[in-house]
């Protein structure tokens, strides 16, 4: 068809998919095929849990997920406090369900920065917040490697 593969690892690679979770709404983002950029997804109601649950199952179906990534709520003491609480328990289900690795990502500074991405460019502060969490751990990833290296 004219389109040339360059690259064969990209296909065994799955997205990674990060949540902002509320008690309202869940924010969701993902990375494009070469985990080179977090892109804001859409925002799911977070009630009923289960309902939740299906449709990120769905979304996992859909962009090929192998990976979660879930915004912590950490007190600005770094503690967790009641929001994580849910958060974890949220997790915990959707580990559950789906069997996908998760890793935690602190979140105390994204609501802001969220918010102004939201009012320019008129998209969800949800899925912007879960845009600038997959974006702080991707960033996170890519020192680590150097470092290694």
């Amino acid at each position: 068809y004219g389109m040339t593969n360059h690259s064969s690892k990209v296909d065994s690679q799955g997205a990674i998919l990060a949540l902002d979770y509320g008690d309202q709404r869940i924010g969701l983002a993902v990375t494009d095929a070469e985990h080179a950029q977090a892109l804001a997804h859409s925002t799911i109601p977070a009630q009923p849990p289960d309902v939740a649950v299906s449709a990120l199952q769905r979304v996992i179906a859909a962009e090929n997920v192998e990976r979660i990534v879930i915004g912590l709520p950490l007190t600005l003491e770094g503690r967790e406090g009641e929001q994580a609480q849910k958060t974890k328990a949220f997790a915990a289900t959707l580990a559950e369900r789906t069997g996908l690795p998760q890793e935690f990502a602190d979140e105390r500074f994204t609501s802001a920065a969220a918010e102004e991405a939201a009012a320019a460019k008129g998209t969800s502060p949800d899925a912007e917040a879960a845009r600038l969490i997959l974006e702080g751990w991707l960033s996170q990833q890519s020192r680590k490697k150097h470092e290694a290296a």
